[in-house]
């Protein structure tokens, strides 16, 4: 029998499926009920984070009545005129440069002379990212929209032995799906009680003339060809394969720093961020305008006068004119420009500190004391520990993936180890305070121990500090033996 349009062949067996695995067009688009507005939430996130003409394109400045309709579409002139601050790039950069401040330690035991596994972490998405930076692009998306979903896949490409997929190259690798491209998924309780996914529905690309999307589940893995109309809308299945899925199991895992209400889905760390930095855009227009029209005064005046604008002007009247028609200049008052200022002053400042990132954004005029500094960080360390420890979840959930794709078994000394502490130590200030503190409690004991505490602060490298402590020793035992003499 030919396959039809829509039919499906097994690509593993080559067994001719036919009409079982069908699906119409309105059930293969159907979405998760939480889809529409998870996804809508997270456009407008990753548009707030990437800025520049992503972000005019949202068209997130409020709209004056019939500013579109006057000339030259004001809007649009106003959109372009509107710088953003982004705050929300701000506060991602600020977070990732501490959680990879020091990078994960892996610990690989046997497998680290597999150069399947070699390959696996140099490029981890068979694009050229290495699994830090790989991991790095996920939790950044992940902060910023939410979560992502991260597939470990492999090709279907069947060899006998590993040395033949080590001699052509075929290995587990690993992509992320944002948000907008996981159009439904099913979790269910298995018998231990633990929840597993089932089913993922995703869309794979799409283009003016057609579209691809893929469904798993714990058995197959189909794959569906839809086109599209003149009018860019879904019109059929031209193209569908099936194939086994060897696993059991869905190789999907939902990234999400902080779990949603809805299973598969996840709060972004930067959602308030986004809606004060929309404001923020706002106060920008507002503070644009209000320059260039106090600036700038209107000049008022009948149809007939003669009158040019700029320094030095002549304006022509008619000498009949009634005295009530005389030009004048319309200039509003700039007063509210310093209320704006101290408002986008304040703005930032709630930014900073929704986000515990005041202690590393110093502002001049802003002081903050120690107590509050000390606060502050151990906030911000706080919530970057808990971002570490997802990431620990999701890389070791990776591997697992990975080691099930290529038919081996993690050894049991494998370990990752991710940065559990991000304590950042002002240097300058506690340099500061131990020489003040010195002045004070003059003892040798005491200054010894301080010197102790500087030294550790100054040096990372452990036997250096060790020869450096030890040295501090004897220069106190020699000015004790000094004084005693």
């Amino acid at each position: 029998m030919n396959p039809a349009p829509g039919d499906l062949i097994n690509h593993d067996s080559g067994t001719y499926i036919g009409t079982r695995h069908k699906m119409d067009i309105k059930k293969l688009l159907a979405t998760h009920p939480a889809y529409e507005g998870h996804a809508q939430s997270a456009t407008y996130l990753q548009r707030s984070y990437l800025g520049g003409t992503v972000y005019r394109a949202g068209e997130y400045l409020t709209r004056y009545i019939g500013e579109q309709t006057a000339h030259q579409d004001q809007y649009s002139k106003r959109l372009a005129a509107t710088p953003l601050d982004n705050q929300v790039q701000t506060t991602i950069d600020i977070y990732r440069s501490f959680l990879f401040r020091e990078l994960p330690h892996r610990h690989l035991g046997s497998m680290i002379d597999n150069p399947l596994v070699h390959d696996w972490l140099t490029d981890t998405d068979q694009e050229g990212q290495g699994m830090d930076s790989f991991l790095k692009t996920a939790n950044d998306l992940s902060m910023i929209m939410g979560n992502v979903w991260i597939l470990v896949d492999k090709p279907s490409y069947r060899v006998q032995t590993q040395a033949e997929e080590i001699a052509l190259g075929i290995r587990a690798y690993a992509c992320v799906y944002t948000a907008q491209n996981v159009l439904d998924w099913e979790y269910e309780r298995d018998i231990a009680g633990k929840m597993r996914l089932t089913y993922i529905k995703v869309k794979e690309n799409e283009t003016p003339e057609k579209m691809t999307i893929t469904l798993w589940d714990e058995n197959s893995i189909i794959r569906y060809v839809i086109a599209k109309d003149d009018q860019g809308e879904p019109d059929g299945v031209v193209d569908s394969q099936v194939y086994d899925n060897p696993l059991g199991f869905v190789p999907f895992i939902n990234h999400a720093p902080i779990k949603g209400n809805v299973r598969g889905t996840g709060h972004s760390l930067v959602g308030d961020v986004a809606d004060a930095q929309k404001f923020l855009y706002n106060l920008y227009s507002e503070l644009e305008q209000s320059i260039r029209i106090s600036s700038h005064p209107t000049l008022v005046k009948t149809a007939s006068t003669s009158a040019n604008a700029g320094a030095g002007s002549i304006i022509n009247i008619q000498e009949d004119l009634d005295p009530g028609l005389l030009p004048f200049l319309l200039q509003p008052t700039a007063a509210s420009i310093s209320g704006m200022l101290a408002t986008i002053d304040k703005t930032i400042e709630g930014i900073q500190r929704m986000t515990h990132t005041s202690a590393v954004q110093a502002v001049k005029g802003a002081p903050m004391s120690g107590v509050a500094l000390s606060v502050e960080r151990q906030l911000l360390n706080a919530k970057l520990s808990d971002l570490s420890d997802t990431l620990s979840e999701t890389e070791n959930a990776m591997w697992a993936i990975f080691s099930a794709w290529q038919g081996i078994q993690l050894p049991e000394e494998f370990e990752i180890e991710y940065s559990q502490s991000f304590d950042i130590r002002d240097s300058h200030s506690e340099i500061e305070l131990v020489r003040k503190a010195i002045e004070l409690v003059p003892t040798q004991k005491f200054r010894q121990y301080l010197l102790k505490e500087v030294a550790e602060m100054m040096v990372d490298d452990a036997g250096e500090l060790r020869d450096i402590c030890l040295e501090i020793d004897q220069l106190a035992v020699g000015s004790q033996t000094g004084s005693q003499s």
